[in-house]
This record gives C-alpha cells, sequence and structure tokens, in this order.
C-alpha cells in the first residue's frame, strides 16, 4: 500500500489536522485514585487520576489518541480505558478499529476548530450533525465508503453514550443531546421461516447505507467469498512451490480442512499428534478451550489429512522450524505454534499468547518475563502480503486473466471441491445428505450458508452454458473487427 493509499485510508488526506493514533506495547492498568477536586481548579477540563501500583498485567498494542499539538486527548482516551475496564475481552484489532474511526472525529474536530460538546439548541449546528454532514459529503465525493461512514458515525454516538453512561465529565456541561436516541424495527426470519419485527436502539445521526447486491461470482460465508476453479487451484499451487515451506504448509491447510486463518495461524505443535481416524483423517477440535482460535471461538472439528499432519510434522522438527521457536514467546516447546516468521513471530496471534503475555509470572514457560516485552500482535497480514506481492505476480505472466484472491477465498474453495466430491460419490439424488456433510465440515450454523455453495454450483453451470451459446450462436452475427477483415 502506498503512502498516498494509507492517508487516504486513514482520512489523513482529507484533514488539515496532524492528530495520529499511537499504539502502546504494553499498557498497563494502575490502581485508580480520582482527585475528587478536580471540578473546583478545573471546571471545564475531563477527570484528572493519578495511576498507581499496577494490578491486572496489560494490554498488547493498546491506542492512544494525541492532538495535533502533540498533547494526548484526554477525553478519548479516557473513554477507550475506560470502556477497557468495563467490558470484558480485549483485542487490539477491536479498539484500533474504534480509536480509528474516533481519530478521523478529533481531526474534524480540530480542522472546524469546535469543541467535542459544541452543541446549540439548533440541531444543524451541533457539532455531531456537522460531522454526520461531513461524512455524508465525502461518501457523495467517492472519498468514503457508506458502510465506512455509518461505522464512524456509530463510533462517535458510542463515544459519547459512553461519556455519559460512565460520568466521564460533568453532566452540566451538555445542555443538549449532541443526538436523540430512536427506537427502530427490523424484520428478521427465523430458521423455521417465521417472520418477526425485532425492536433495535438508534439515533437520530443514522447514515443509510445501500443493501449491497449480491453478486453471482460469490459465496456470502462470512464475507463474500469467490472458490477458485479447479484451474485457478492449480495456477495458485504451482506459484506457491517456490515459496518457502511454512507458506505452503499454510496454504495447504486451508485448502484442504477449510481453516479460517486464524486457524491456521494458531496451531500449536502438540496438536498434531492425535491418532487418526478409520479414513485417515487427525479429528481436529478447534475452538473454545483448544487453544486454537476460530471465529468468536465457535468448537467444531477439523479432520486433517494424514499426509498433511506428518507434512507439518516434519516441518516441526526442522532446524529452520527449531531456530524460530527459539526466538518465540513460547520457546522450543510443543506448545508453541507450528508456523512462525524467521523472526519468532506468529502470523497470527492467539488469544491464549494475549493472556499469556499479561500474566509475567506464569513460571511454566521459561523466559517468557523477558520475551513479553516485545509484543507485536499479528493478524494475518503476512499471509495477505504473500498473496498480493508474491503469488499473483508469479501466476500473471502466464495467466494474465486470473482474477485476484483472498486467503479466505481457500475456505469457499475447499466447501465447492468437498461438496463437487460428495455429489461425485453419491449422486445427484443424495443432495441432502451431501449438503449436510459440507455443513459439519464447515461448522455453518444455518444451513442457509451451505445452500449457497450448491446454489453457487447451478449459477456456474448456467453460466458457462450461457456464455457457450452466445459464443457459438449469437456472436457470429456481430460485427467486429475480426470478422470484418479490419484487425490491426
Amino acid at each position: 500500500m502506498s503512502r498516498n493509499q494509507l492517508k487516504s485510508k486513514t482520512g489523513q488526506g482529507r484533514y488539515e489536522s496532524k492528530a495520529r493514533r499511537v499504539l502502546v506495547p504494553e499498557f498497563r492498568f494502575q490502581s485508580i485514585k480520582f482527585l475528587s477536586t478536580y471540578h473546583d481548579a478545573n471546571p471545564n477540563s475531563v477527570p484528572d487520576y493519578v495511576f498507581s501500583g499496577g494490578e491486572d498485567g496489560y494490554f498488547p498494542n493498546f491506542p492512544i489518541l494525541i492532538q495535533g499539538d502533540g498533547a494526548p486527548w484526554e477525553i478519548g482516551n479516557l473513554y477507550l480505558t475506560t470502556k477497557l475496564r468495563s467490558e470484558s475481552g480485549y483485542e487490539s484489532r477491536t479498539y484500533r478499529g474504534i480509536a480509528d474511526h474516533l481519530l478521523d472525529y478529533l481531526r474534524f474536530l480540530e480542522d472546524e476548530r469546535l469543541g467535542y460538546l459544541n452543541f446549540p439548541k439548533n440541531d444543524r449546528l451541533k457539532v455531531t450533525f456537522r460531522y454526520k454532514q461531513r461524512l455524508v459529503e465525502q461518501v457523495t465525493g467517492g472519498d468514503l465508503s457508506a458502510s465506512t461512514a455509518k461505522a464512524r458515525i456509530n463510533a462517535v454516538v458510542n463515544f459519547y453514550r459512553g461519556v455519559m453512561l460512565w460520568n466521564l465529565i460533568d453532566r452540566s456541561q451538555i445542555q443538549n443531546a449532541p443526538f436523540e436516541d430512536v427506537e427502530r424495527y427490523i424484520n428478521v426470519t427465523s430458521e423455521y421461516g417465521i417472520q418477526n419485527a425485532m425492536k433495535i436502539k438508534s439515533h437520530s445521526l443514522t447514515i443509510p447505507t445501500p443493501k449491497k447486491q449480491r453478486q453471482s461470482e460469490y459465496i456470502n460465508d462470512s464475507g463474500d467469498l469467490r472458490p477458485l476453479t479447479v484451474v485457478e487451484q492449480e495456477s495458485v499451487l504451482k506459484a506457491l512451490q517456490a515459496s518457502s515451506r511454512e507458506y505452503q504448509l499454510m496454504f495447504y491447510f486451508a485448502l484442504f480442512t477449510g481453516a479460517r486463518v486464524q486457524t491456521v495461524g494458531t496451531l500449536r505443535i502438540k496438536h498434531l499428534h492425535g491418532k487418526l481416524d478409520g479414513g485417515g483423517y487427525l479429528r481436529l477440535p478447534i475452538g473454545h478451550g483448544t487453544q486454537i482460535d476460530t471465529k468468536r471461538g465457535k468448537p467444531m472439528t477439523l479432520l486433517v489429512p494424514a499426509w498433511l499432519v506428518q507434512d507439518m510434522l516434519i516441518y516441526s522438527r526442522s532446524p529452520e522450524a527449531t531456530k524460530r521457536r527459539e526466538r518465540s514467546f513460547y520457546d522450543d516447546t510443543e506448545d508453541n505454534y507450528v508456523f512462525l516468521s524467521k523472526n519468532g513471530i506468529p502470523y497470527y496471534t492467539s488469544k491464549k499468547e494475549i493472556y499469556d503475555r499479561r500474566d509475567a509470572n506464569v513460571s511454566r514457560h521459561a523466559g517468557m518475563t523477558d520475551k513479553a516485552r516485545n509484543v507485536s500482535i499479528q493478524d494475518g497480514a503476512a499471509l495477505r502480503q504473500h498473496i498480493r506481492d508474491i503469488l499473483l505476480l508469479r501466476i500473471h505472466p502466464a495467466n494474465p486473466d486470473f482474477q485476484d484472491f483472498t486467503f479466505h477465498d481457500l475456505r469457499a474453495t475447499f466447501g465447492m471441491n468437498l461438496l463437487e466430491s460428495q455429489l461425485h460419490c453419491m449422486g445427484d439424488q443424495h443432495i441432502t445428505a451431501a449438503l449436510e456433510y459440507v455443513r459439519q465440515r464447515m461448522g455453518h450454523a444455518d444451513t442457509k450458508t451451505t445452500m449457497q455453495y450448491l446454489q453457487y454450483k447451478s449459477r456456474l453451470k448456467w453460466k458457462n452454458s450461457i456464455q457457450h451459446e452466445f459464443e457459438s450462436q449469437l456472436f457470429e452475427y456481430v460485427n467486429t473487427s475480426a470478422n470484418m477483415g479490419e484487425l490491426e
């Protein structure tokens, strides 16, 4: 990503403000003492806090907002830290996202020279309504997606709700409400086809977003996924032959098990030592309680082919893999990740590691206290970069029309491969049984998600037949340079 693209993504290029977001590698909470006399000395300021005596471990890569003048944005940071204290569970990526939305708001405030408590009676003059209008203008001008604008205004609304809920300022400072709460109703359909109206809490700053049109080339399975054709899979696998062994194995694992990136990245060596079942698969439990991460911790079982288990075990015993573990957080132990970078950093940081790092006194991991100081939370970016900067560059010279793909597309590819093989073995008369098998293997809670794979297969077959009909019957009546003898 270029510098200009990065500025556009973070909103920096749209504002003159120099406000920024920084990450604190080891953010630690300490006992907090509120100075009750702060109102007397600073009636228009946020509360003052004194930190002393550690008690809660630390939160890696916690975001802090810095104003354009270099001073911390007190109310913004107070909101983030109070939210952290008030809610269970911490994910750096989630808090970074919230902070980035608030950073955009801070830059708007500084550019317009407005205070965050500027709420006159006229709604149109309130700082929140003016920010909403700015977001709408950016969407209209094509500088911002509607979904991002909606996420940003919702983050600002949650910011004010938190400020008031947690009494982070004196209520008397808010003369007029920053927005109005609104109750809305949405129609939901149960798995049995029963429709109900559900009441949801909304607000008067809502930015409407058009309903996303479903594209026939994609399957909606936790995002729009594009299954790769067999020819495309061959191209990817050929390109992978020139990659290092850990990249090969990570891509194989996703393609042949349907695992998501957080699952591939958080596999531990000890997980590979289970017994194979009668079909030649390792039945690998993942999710909550297994130390292998899944989406929202959902428990399920992956079936890993014996050849892949064997190859990963061989790799884990290699001198290079051993060297990487010795540089890593968990050292050369069976508790360590199967896949680590040359610097000993995981490709996806597990929730377990974040918890372990918080407790610098965990004695069962030798050297953990020293290594806990060098934290770098990973979310699979290296895999995405490998596709963009290496694999696609290898594929395009021989296949210039090859479409871009994502690591997550390998999950949909596995689903299509599995469905094709089941229908081939069982026959079309056993579609229901084939779909149920695919549903279980992919961990779909809703059969509608699995049905999309069958519908995709039907659409693809229809699309190919129509394309053939166009080319064989209709195209002969189209005047082109090729059939008019006007080739240049």
